[in-house]
Order: C-alpha cells, then sequence, then structure tokens
C-alpha cells in the first residue's frame, strides 16, 4: 500500500486524500468522510507489516482500546476495519503541532516553558492517563510527538499503539521491549510485561525534566544505550542545567523517574499536585486559556458534500504525524427568538395576570427591535418565563423540597419521534392509571416504589440549551439556542447498586461488566457503574413496564435542563448550584482527591434549582441522544429534541470524579459508544409525564 494507490481510494466511509506521516506500525494518511463532511486521520498497516499476525493483533488492540476510551484528553476513534489483509483506524484529525515541536522551538528561540504552562500541560496529560489506567489500559508510549497541542492549547494524548491491557493473560508482545528509549522506564527496557501504570508516570516524568531542563534526561548514541542508562544511571539532577530550580520540583521530577514503580507517584493527578504544590501553583492560575471567538458567520448558502469521485481541497500544510490541534469549523446560526417571544406572550396573554403583562411588553419590544437587529441570540432569557410562576426560592439549597406553587402555562404536548436503539425496545404493558393529580411544583418531590428512586419535577417551558459566552466552552457546546420541553420527573441521583440489582433480580437488566463495585456491601449506595448504554437503557425501560409510565434515559435537553435552568430567577447557570467555583463541598471531582465514587446525595450543597443532586461530579451519566458535534446548530426551537436520528456514539453528560470543573459545567457533553463502559459511568432516568400516581408524591416541606 504506498500513497499513490491510495490516493482517490474509497476506505469505510473515508476517501484518501493523501499520506501525512509514516512511524515504525503504520503509515497515516487523511481521509476525508463525505456524508458527515468531517476529515480523518487514517491509521493503516504498511505493507512490510502485514506479514507479521504479532503486529496485525496490536494494531487491532489499539483500536479496540482507544475506541473504548471517551476523554477529553484521549484522541477520538471514529472507525475501524479490515483492510487488505491488514487493518485501518479512523481517527480524530488534529491540525497543528505536537509537544516534541514545541519543546523545539522553545529551546531553539530560548523561551522556557513557564511552571503554569508545564503544569496545564502535563496536568491535561496526567488526567487522561489516570483514565485510561483506570479501564485497564497502559500507553507504554508516553512521548512529546504523543501528545497533540490545539490552538486552545488542549493537550491530546494519541497512538495508543502499544497498550497492553493488564486484565488479559495473552499478549502478543510478551518478552519483547516496546516503546520510545528517551522515555522508556527501566522495567519496560528490561521486558514489556513488566510494564505498569507508573511506567507511564516515568515516562510523563521524562518529559517534565525536559520541558524544565531542555534536556532529556539521558543522551546516548544508540537505543540501546539509552535504554541501558534509563536501567543503571540516575539523571542528572535537574538543578545542574536550571541552578535556580527549586528544590521542591527537583524532588518531584526525581521522585517520577524512580527506578522501582512503588516509589513512584501511584498516580497521574497525584505527581501534578506535587508539582502544583512544590511550584505553589493555585490550580485556577493553569486554566486553559480564553479560547478565541468565533470567525464571522459565513453567508447562508448550503454547500453540497463532494461527490465520491471528488477530493476535497487540503487543510493548512501538515507538520507531522497525527500533529494537528483541532479546528472545528462551525457554522454559526442565528437565533429567531422574536417569534418564539410572540407565542409565548400569545399563550400568557390568554391566562393572564401580571407575568403576561409584562411578556406581552418584552415581546413588543422585541418584535420591533428585531427588525433593526440581524441577531437574536438565545440568551434572551424572558422566554423562559413561560414555564411558571414560581412563588418561592429555588435558589441553591441542601434541602431536597421546594414550596409548591401554582404553575400558569399549560403543558405542551410530547410529540418526539420515537428514538431509534442498538437493540429491539420492549412495549410497556399498559396499567390502569390512577386520577391526575394537580399541576406540581417545579422541584416537588415523589417516591417511585419500584426501585426506591426520589424523583423531582420539572415543568415545561423553554430554556435556552449550550452556551455562547462561556470562555471554557468547546465547539460542539455552541451555539446557545432555545428549546422547549414538556414537562417531566427526573431522578433525584444516579441509580445505584441497590437499586440496579433490583432490576437484575427480575431479570430484565444484565449485572455491570465489572462487578467489583457492584458486589461490594459498602459500596450498595454508590452510583452503579461499568454500565453499557444498553444496559442503563434497560433499566428505565424497566422502570417504564413495572409503572406503565413513560420512562427512558433523559435526553441532553432534559438533562441540561434539570442541571442549569432556574425557573425562579429566569436565568441559566454554569453549574447546578449557581456560578460560584466548583469545590470540594459541592461535588466529587478530581480536586476533591477521593479518585473513587462517592455515595449518591453526599453533596447536597451541589443540588440544582430542581433539588436535584449529583448531576456533575463522581460519575459520568449516560443520556438518550445520539451525539453529533455540530447538532445544535440545527436544533433552535426545537420541541422536545431528542437529537440526531442516528449516529455511532451516544451522549454522555456530567463528569466524574476523575475530571476538574471544566467538565462539571452544565453545558459540557462527550460521548461514548455503546460497548463504553467504566468506573466513572452511570445514569439516571426521566419519566416524561406531568401527572404521577397521587402515591407516589410527597409533600413539599
Amino acid at each position: 500500500m504506498d500513497a499513490e494507490t491510495l490516493t482517490g481510494r474509497t476506505i469505510g466511509s473515508y476517501q484518501i486524500l493523501e499520506k501525512i506521516g509514516q512511524g515504525g506500525m503504520a503509515d497515516v494518511y487523511r481521509g476525508y468522510h463525505p456524508a458527515l463532511r468531517r476529515y480523518a486521520a487514517i491509521k493503516l498497516l504498511g505493507r512490510s507489516l502485514q506479514s507479521d499476525p504479532s503486529l496485525t493483533e496490536r494494531f487491532q488492540r489499539e483500536a479496540q482500546a482507544v475506541a473504548a476510551l471517551r476523554h477529553p484528553n484521549i484522541v477520538q476513534v471514529f472507525d475501524f476495519g479490515p483492510l487488505d489483509q491488514g487493518h485501518y483506524m479512523a481517527m480524530e484529525y488534529i491540525e497543528g503541532s505536537d509537544l516534541r515541536i514545541e519543546i523545539n522551538q522553545r529551546h531553539q528561540s530560548g523561551r522556557p516553558f513557564s511552571p503554569a504552562e508545564v503544569v496545564h500541560i502535563l496536568g491535561q496529560v496526567a488526567d487522561a492517563l489516570d483514565y485510561a489506567h483506570g479501564q485497564g489500559i497502559i500507553h507504554r508510549d508516553v512521548k512529546p510527538s504523543n501528545i497533540l497541542l490545539t490552538p486552545e492549547q488542549q493537550a491530546v494524548l494519541t497512538d495508543f499503539g502499544l497498550a497492553m491491557l493488564r486484565n488479559r493473560v495473552s499478549q502478543a508482545t510478551l518478552g519483547h521491549t516496546f516503546g520510545t528509549p528517551e522515555y522508556i522506564a527501566p522495567e519496560q527496557a528490561i521486558d514489556s510485561r513488566a510494564a505498569v501504570p507508573q511506567s507511564d508516570l516515568y515516562a510523563l516524568g521524562a518529559i517534565l525534566y525536559e520541558m524544565v531542563t531542555g534536556h532529556p534526561p539521558f543522551e546516548a548514541e544508540s537505543s540501546l544505550s539509552l535504554a541501558l542508562k534509563h536501567i543503571n544511571e540516575e539523571p542528572t539532577p535537574p538543578s545542574q542545567y536550571v541552578p535556580d530550580l527549586l528544590p521542591a520540583v527537583e524532588a518531584v521530577i526525581l521522585r517520577a523517574m524512580a527506578k522501582e514503580p512503588g516509589q513512584r507517584y501511584a498516580s497521574g493527578q497525584e505527581m501534578i499536585h506535587a508539582l502544583r504544590q512544590a511550584w505553589g501553583i493555585d490550580p485556577a492560575a493553569v486554566s486553559p486559556p480564553a479560547i478565541a471567538a468565533p470567525p464571522p458567520a459565513p453567508p447562508p448558502v448550503v454547500t453540497p458534500p463532494p461527490p465520491p469521485s471528488a477530493v476535497p481541497p487540503p487543510p493548512p500544510a501538515q507538520a507531522t504525524e497525527l500533529s494537528r490541534p483541532r479546528r472545528r469549523r462551525w457554522i454559526w446560526l442565528v437565533a429567531p427568538l422574536a417569534l418564539l417571544l410572540v407565542a409565548a406572550g400569545a399563550l400568557l396573554l390568554r391566562h393572564g395576570g401580571p407575568l403576561a403583562v409584562a411578556l406581552a411588553t418584552a415581546t413588543s419590544t422585541a418584535t420591533a427591535t428585531s427588525t433593526a437587529t440581524s441577531t437574536a441570540t438565545s440568551t434572551a432569557t424572558p422566554t423562559a418565563t413561560a414555564t411558571c410562576s414560581p412563588t418561592t426560592d429555588t435558589s441553591v439549597r441542601a434541602t431536597r423540597t421546594v414550596t409548591p406553587v401554582t404553575a400558569n402555562s399549560p403543558t405542551p404536548t410530547r410529540t418526539a419521534t420515537p428514538r431509534p436503539t442498538s437493540t429491539p425496545r420492549p412495549t410497556a404493558t399498559p396499567t390502569p392509571r390512577p386520577t391526575a393529580t394537580p399541576t406540581p411544583a417545579p422541584g416537588q418531590t415523589g417516591y417511585r416504589p419500584i426501585d426506591a428512586m426520589i424523583v423531582h419535577f420539572v415543568p415545561a417551558g423553554p430554556f435556552p440549551m449550550g452556551t455562547d459566552e462561556d470562555p471554557d466552552a468547546y465547539p460542539h457546546e455552541k451555539p446557545q439556542h432555545t428549546v422547549i420541553l414538556s414537562a417531566f420527573w427526573i431522578d433525584e441521583t444516579e441509580v445505584t447498586n441497590d437499586q440496579y440489582r433490583r432490576c437484575v433480580e427480575s431479570g430484565a437488566c444484565e449485572p455491570p461488566r465489572n462487578s467489583s463495585a457492584y458486589d461490594d456491601p459498602a459500596r450498595t449506595n454508590h452510583p452503579v457503574i461499568f454500565v453499557r448504554w444498553e444496559q442503563a437503557d434497560a433499566y428505565c425501560q424497566w422502570v417504564a413496564e413495572e409503572t406503565g409510565l413513560d420512562a427512558q434515559l433523559p435526553t441532553e435537553a432534559q438533562w441540561e435542563k434539570a442541571a442549569s435552568w432556574n425557573p425562579l430567577e429566569g436565568v441559566k447557570h454554569r453549574y447546578p448550584w449557581g456560578d460560584q467555583d466548583a469545590s470540594a463541598e459541592l461535588l466529587n471531582f478530581s480536586d476533591s482527591r477521593l479518585h473513587s465514587t462517592a455515595p449518591v446525595g453526599s453533596y447536597p450543597a451541589g443540588a440544582s434549582p430542581y433539588g436535584v443532586l449529583d448531576l456533575v461530579g463522581n460519575v459520568w451519566e449516560w443520556v438518550a441522544d445520539w451525539y453529533s458535534q455540530d447538532y445544535y446548530e440545527r436544533s433552535e426551537g426545537a420541541t422536545d429534541p431528542q437529537g440526531p436520528d442516528d449516529g455511532a456514539q451516544r451522549v454522555m453528560r456530567g463528569g466524574s470524579y476523575g475530571f476538574g470543573a471544566r467538565q462539571a459545567r452544565t453545558t459540557y457533553r462527550d460521548a461514548g459508544s455503546f460497548e463504553a463502559s467504566g468506573a466513572g459511568l452511570g445514569f439516571r432516568c426521566v419519566v416524561n409525564e406531568e401527572s404521577i400516581p397521587p402515591d407516589w408524591v410527597q409533600p413539599n416541606e
């Protein structure tokens, strides 16, 4: 397989455009997916490697291992399959430079990395490694050229070609040494079978050494000599290159590169925390820089995708293999809220009241202004007053309940189309429905007997989804757009191990893939983890069948409204509890240093305005929607949006105990494959009803 024969060829769904890199295991090409209109990096086994079954098996393991990883600092895998007796893997295409190039440029120009830059870049890599290690995967080739840097200085770890799954007995690489000699851990240099998570942290320490001193820890004329130095010699003290280096920083570097794995740090975040303390850096000082404002919106002309025979124009010149920070190009849509305001005002005028008069005034103003203004953003929150007219404070609180209020607005009728799933979904058996209860108040609590779950009411109405202003937002969180939701009840917490066991014992659910936490008597009240999307969906369908109610995983819109929208103030918050910065008292996240799940409901101060708990931190949460990075650009004004019609991944929300404040924002979104499951991934359910059985309803305090 050479570049001449592959150019213009279609591999899977991708058109091959050009060869952009070559490594020891594979060649890398730039490809284009016409239907999705996106570029991809296509990794292929070279002709010389196809005859080696062990290397082919390693390539397969790379694809399978990385495809199961969903982390903002790990390159995303789109597709994988056989090709010409070998295999291909389509990965996220990233433009720009890698850390190797950045280190070289800094050295040549005499511009050392600042402490904040070092902690910011390596902190992200440490997060990625801790996450991969938690999934049983060791990278084994952590080096600067495998750390990609986006224009926003997001670090993305790539090339898991040497990953070793610790929980597999059979390894095609037994007895061989793999890795890059400049950064290889002593035990790995002797035998790859000895690689442990601390082997990756040794490599991270070697990169830290080079970023601080401008020199690699060891230099030699041959790879064998380098490996022997890692095994037998101590690195030159960094202070010999940087005389004013703080002793505490030098101590962190040398501990990270200790010869024995047990003498190194237990996790990447422990190492970064020690480095922050040594330099006296406040965590806020290493926050990512503000993302540059998007370019002006292009004219509203829809360009059809290129025909199969066409080759799209190439992007800017490439630097090195897979060294491309992400420049995701977006079409920024205008949000015409004037029509929505008019409709909402008409509804309220029918019912009267001072709120209707106020909204009618706002509607008239918006209508007049719209003729002179070319853009109406979805931050126009007055539309949300069509939801209800609460009369009590529903701001951040530690209690589970709110005072009932009378809702003035009718409940929209849910007309969403059925959602596709990976397996046929059972039809809930209808049961006699009790007499409807009065319209509940925002945050009203209920009790679901089937699984002893507390639920909270979220009234119908519009709210602004996504964000335009948050400097920490990723492109797929934009643009902010108004959606209209029917009323629903959402679980107060994630489903626990004890609750999930009820479904398993009924025969409707499968046990988690890894049952270590599920079977632990001390963790019955922890969120169930290691569940695939299908297992989470099956649980909510079990709730539907047992209750006769329309239960399902929450949609992205339902989850975000429950997490971010304050119905009393008519404003959207950055975090469920408000706009106060994240802290260990509000959620279980990386700064909490628990490195594990916590019992559900452990952070009442982090409740959303509806009283819902643990929406961010603790564990990621599966939601119902298929994932598409540009879906927000076409869902303005949607009623009960269900996400794209199909896709390859499902959306995850809320971050987990291994992630930081950026992932705990209410607009942050990520995605995982159907088979994804892990120690930081769970779920909760919603009931798409306004009225629930009277014996469920609990009086508010």
